[in-house]
């Protein structure tokens, strides 16, 4: 008995496989719409705490009548944990924004190809510190890296006017820092390498280990051994500082410079020095991840994190990040200490440096 196959001539055979596939590219196939695309919902990844953005993407998409499914990190494992993911999802994008409460992870991440470029339609007025020249991030809302303290000990010790001075006898075995493999801490520690120099950020690290500096799980639980007196001195970031605060802690904060004493640094009065005598306040940022499976629904929420709108919403919540705008700054009537001129480039150029060079002198075990 002849095949099916054979019974019909090959040519023909082929002209109908043909027709078939063309027939079924046509029917349904369309390329999606506009609505179709819009209609997907808008992944993010956040790092920055639940309380503060969960608020702003309820809003947002209520306005934008968008599905947004946010995925949040853990406290323990703050930034650090969502930027691995996005590495390992490189190929296959699950996330269309990435929304970070720093911003050194979030240059890491650009440099490996991670973004694409957006210019969002609500940051021309942020200042360009605050924007990478080839559109692959931006930066807004800053917090700054302060030492909190009981509020009743306050006259017990003088208190530290620069990272440096932890290393005195007077602050032994009373000083926490969170885990510095993650968040602003990871950040904090890449910015003294890149600001003091390798040398002087071992003998730095070493000094504090023999000071007894202790290790807390987080910025937030760093607040919390202050609190309960474990440490006197606890090393977090100033949103922490006011929630704890605003639930009753009696802790108070301090800002302390980026200034080394005058004979590591090498520099002489009214040089660079001066630069950073001043506090370092991290920016949160927010990137467009290349390949997102909604990008037009991803870049109306990135207006909308951008936004000024959104920066007053964050000063005026328990975050009180402060805003980048200097057009806000005055109606919000923000008082603050001014930033150290840090390079936030240079410093995510020295993340990797700064964690071998920490588990080399062991610091925090």
């Amino acid at each position: 008995m002849q095949t099916f196959q054979r019974m019909i001539p090959l040519n023909t055979a082929a002209s109908l496989l043909a027709c078939c596939m063309l027939w079924v590219m046509g029917c349904d196939h369309k390329a999606p719409s506009d609505t179709a695309y819009e209609a997907q919902p808008v992944v993010v990844y956040v790092s920055v705490d639940r309380a503060f953005a969960e608020p702003l993407l309820n809003k947002f998409a209520e306005q934008s009548g968008l599905e947004v499914k946010p995925v949040f990190d853990t406290e323990a494992s703050k930034t650090t944990g969502l930027v691995n993911r996005l590495r390992t999802e490189k190929d296959r994008p699950r996330s269309d924004v990435w929304w970070s409460s720093e911003i050194f992870g979030t240059i890491e991440l650009a440099q490996e190809g991670i973004f694409a470029a957006y210019e969002p339609t609500t940051a021309s007025d942020i200042p360009p510190t605050f924007k990478a020249q080839d559109g692959l991030w931006t930066a807004f809302g800053l917090r700054a890296r302060v030492l909190a303290f009981r509020r009743n000990d306050q006259n017990k010790v003088e208190r530290p006017s620069s990272w440096w001075d932890l290393t005195d006898a007077r602050y032994k075995d009373r000083c926490v820092f969170a885990d510095p493999r993650f968040g602003t801490t990871r950040g904090h520690m890449a910015t003294l390498l890149a600001e003091w120099g390798e040398d002087n950020f071992r003998s730095y690290l070493q000094q504090l280990k023999a000071n007894g500096v202790k290790r807390a799980t987080g910025n937030s639980h760093a607040v919390i051994l202050v609190r309960r007196g474990v440490a006197d001195w606890g090393a977090t970031d100033t949103d922490d500082v006011v929630v704890g605060q605003a639930r009753g802690d009696a802790i108070e904060m301090v800002y302390p410079t980026l200034t080394l004493p005058r004979e590591l640094s090498g520099e002489t009065e009214g040089d660079s020095i001066d630069r950073l005598n001043a506090p370092l306040w991290i920016p949160c940022s927010v990137a467009l991840v290349k390949g997102a499976r909604n990008p037009d629904g991803a870049k109306k929420l990135i207006d909308l994190i951008c936004s000024a709108a959104t920066e007053k919403a964050l000063y005026e919540s328990e975050s009180r990040n402060i805003p980048v705008r200097e057009s806000l700054r005055k109606p919000l009537g923000i008082d603050a200490p001014s930033a150290a001129d840090v390079n936030y480039v240079a410093a995510a150029r020295r993340l990797s440096d700064a964690r071998r060079i920490i588990d080399e002198v062991a610091v925090f075990e």
